[in-house]
């Protein structure tokens, strides 16, 4: 063989060899989250079978790591300003949401006991744990007792015929040696946080989801949003452990809310309303005028 013909041989080696350490494609080189999450699960090859022993240790309770306050991503300089790349629509919706901040206006959809919704489940406040099965992962939230279900026995996603949209979507998964690895879709539209961007019902995640010490938990999220995002907005979140002994998560009532409204009929009686979905524009618009 030529030494041209071995050089070139050579090259070509060396150029597999780096696409295979190198893992799959940055996440902005994907066309959507399907795309995104099949490759990583190649990567994987299929992802693994993981038994009860050989399980990550996650167990204790975990909260958002300090400093990241209510900003969906937590190198966002203020909850004001987003890192997120958004369309000329979305960022005029986010530009005219902040001047109505700035009057004292704004309607948070929890104030009315209403979900939060995921992905805004990343950046809600106080305490979290999570619930490792071979078959499934439980990621809990305190607030409002919000738990995600993460299926890993290898089903797909609910078919489309029988999917309908959901307030923490439809979650599938697989493990990577220790990360956990989650693709999740048939979500409502909603917010990202308090002041932050919207996002529609066609938003979808693909999140790696370790634990990098005794006492951090890592989710590197990315989001697509075609109608919201210019490019799929990648975030890392980070999850501390709370050394507080005996620390419990307790039941969180909304009913309880002090923004629910109690009033007598005009026969004396007493009613009690929760507001529902839709309650909170009308109340904002009330504001306003």
């Amino acid at each position: 063989m030529s030494n041209v013909k071995t050089v070139a041989c050579l090259g070509a080696a060396l150029t597999a060899l780096f696409v295979v350490l190198a893992g799959p494609a940055p996440a902005q080189e994907y066309r959507n989250s399907t795309e995104h999450f099949e490759a990583l699960k190649r990567a994987a090859k299929g992802g693994m079978k993981v038994a009860w022993d050989k399980l990550p240790d996650w167990t204790g309770i975990w909260t958002r790591a300090p400093g990241a306050g209510l900003k969906f991503d937590p190198a966002q300089p203020s909850l004001q300003q987003t890192t997120a790349q958004l369309t000329s629509e979305f960022a005029r919706k986010h530009k005219e949401k902040l001047e109505r901040v700035a009057k004292g206006i704004e309607w948070d959809p929890i104030s009315n006991c209403i979900p939060p919704g995921y992905p805004r489940w990343l950046t809600e406040p106080f305490l979290r744990e999570f619930a490792l099965r071979p078959e499934q992962t439980l990621l809990i939230n305190e607030m409002v007792n919000d738990i995600r279900r993460i299926y890993t026995d290898g089903r797909g996603h609910t078919p489309e015929d029988e999917a309908y949209p959901l307030w923490n979507g439809d979650s599938i998964g697989f493990w990577d040696a220790d990360s956990l690895v989650i693709h999740t879709t048939q979500l409502m539209g909603g917010q990202y946080q308090r002041s932050q961007p919207d996002y529609t019902d066609q938003v979808e995640t693909v999140e790696r989801w370790r634990k990098v010490d005794d006492n951090i938990i890592e989710a590197e999220v990315t989001i697509y949003d075609p109608p919201a995002l210019v490019k799929p907005w990648r975030v890392v979140q980070r999850y501390s452990r709370v050394t507080t002994p005996g620390l419990r998560i307790r039941s969180w009532v909304c009913e309880e809310n002090a923004n629910n409204e109690v009033f007598q009929t005009k026969e004396g009686a007493t009613q009690h309303v929760l507001p529902g979905p839709g309650a909170g524009p009308i109340m904002r618009n009330k504001a306003e005028e």
